[in-house]
């Protein structure tokens, strides 16, 4: 089984206005309804929802202990009365965060969803840091944006700093006719998560430092915990060893402490033995739960590698493995066909410094999360 739990953040202000606080009341009333039929594949889900409104002030009108049913929810977002005074988002997100500490399980997933139009009176604490707060105790913080306001230049940078990563998947506006559709998206399916990092000669210590950062990346834009997302990590060059294995279901702070903490190996490339012992990890794979094993390497399998790559991929495909390559290779390379078979979804780089830019981990992650 798994615990979902959300709490929706109405912006009650002057700002945002009586008009546009009934329309974030009619968002929360269905969006918690589509919520509330969520099937995950392989999980018992056990949602919980919360909500708050916030001015000057904060009040909560639904706590995660009183969650009994929808219906109850529901008859707490209809008995919101509007507040109408200044705009102290930092406050609102302060209590969200401390309501989803004392009130739910740390393993459980944290959800935040914050609607407002990102214009904070002059005397409102630091929301960022309020957020990043948030964020270090692994809740995931939407915005949505109220208004055209909401995305004028200084308010749009603000509600993305809010936000968790990827902005795309993470910031959102309530004039999208596709907004609850969005929010659903990439939530849907959980994901057992395996990281095959290739230590060899050819990639060199800083590469391999660069390597360490896609994968926390990647990591930091992944909802981890047992009803979502379980990750795992293989180290391999000429031994391959199970940095993070799926049976720890390892928080994310603590895949990230133990990637950060891989010492680089230095000797061949046995991408063959490496892969094998990815499926192995994955025997420990939920029931039903999708698979995806995620290659960064750079060099031709090592002829010295008792087990070969043909053999690895096929026990990977009878195990229904996805395989996402990436390949820092020259497409040109005669390297790159050791890849091309071995991969469901393949990305060519000519270089490991791609792999430091942003864009490109944005891009990992959708490929690997929001593909179902």
């Amino acid at each position: 089984s798994g615990n979902l739990e959300v709490v929706f953040i109405l912006d009650s202000s002057e700002s945002a206005k009586n008009k546009l606080f009934q329309q974030e009341k009619i968002f929360v009333l269905r969006f918690s309804t589509q919520l509330s039929m969520l099937k995950i594949t392989g999980v018992s889900l056990k949602i919980r929802m919360a909500a708050l409104q916030y001015s000057s002030s904060v009040s909560v009108e639904h706590s995660f202990v009183g969650w009994k049913d929808l219906d109850l929810f529901h008859s707490k977002i209809n008995a919101m009365n509007y507040i109408g005074q200044g705009t102290f988002t930092s406050f609102a997100i302060t209590n969200a965060t401390q309501m989803l500490l004392k009130e739910t399980q740390k393993e459980a997933v944290r959800i935040a969803v914050l609607l407002t139009d990102g214009v904070d009176h002059p005397r409102s604490p630091d929301v960022i840091v309020a957020a990043e707060e948030a964020k270090r105790h692994s809740i995931k913080i939407f915005t949505v944006g109220l208004s055209d306001v909401s995305f004028q230049r200084e308010s749009k940078e603000k509600l993305q700093a809010i936000a968790s990563s990827p902005a795309e998947r993470f910031v959102h506006s309530m004039e999208d006719p596709k907004l609850q559709e969005k929010l659903k998206s990439c939530n849907q399916t959980a994901l057992e998560l395996v990281f095959v990092i290739d230590s060899s000669e050819s990639v060199g210590p800083e590469n391999f430092k660069v390597i360490k950062d896609l994968v926390n990346g990647v990591v930091d834009r992944t909802t981890v915990s047992w009803s979502s997302t379980r990750v795992g990590v293989v180290l391999y060059s000429n031994i391959n060893i199970v940095v993070v294995d799926l049976k720890q279901e390892a928080t994310a702070d603590e895949v990230k402490t133990a990637i950060n903490a891989m010492n680089y190996v230095g000797e061949g490339t046995y991408t063959g033995s490496a892969i094998e012992k990815a499926n192995q990890v994955f025997e420990a794979a939920r029931p039903g739960v999708r698979k995806v094993a995620v290659i960064i390497t750079d060099g031709q399998t090592d002829t010295r590698d008792v087990v070969s790559l043909e053999s690895a991929i096929l026990k990977a495909n009878e195990s229904q493995i996805e395989r996402f390559v990436i390949g820092i290779v020259n497409e040109s390379d005669p390297n790159s066909d050791d890849f091309k078979r071995d991969s469901y979804f393949l990305i060519q780089l000519k270089n490991h410094f791609i792999l430091e830019q942003k864009p490109f981990i944005e891009k990992c992650f959708s490929r690997l999360v929001c593909v179902h």
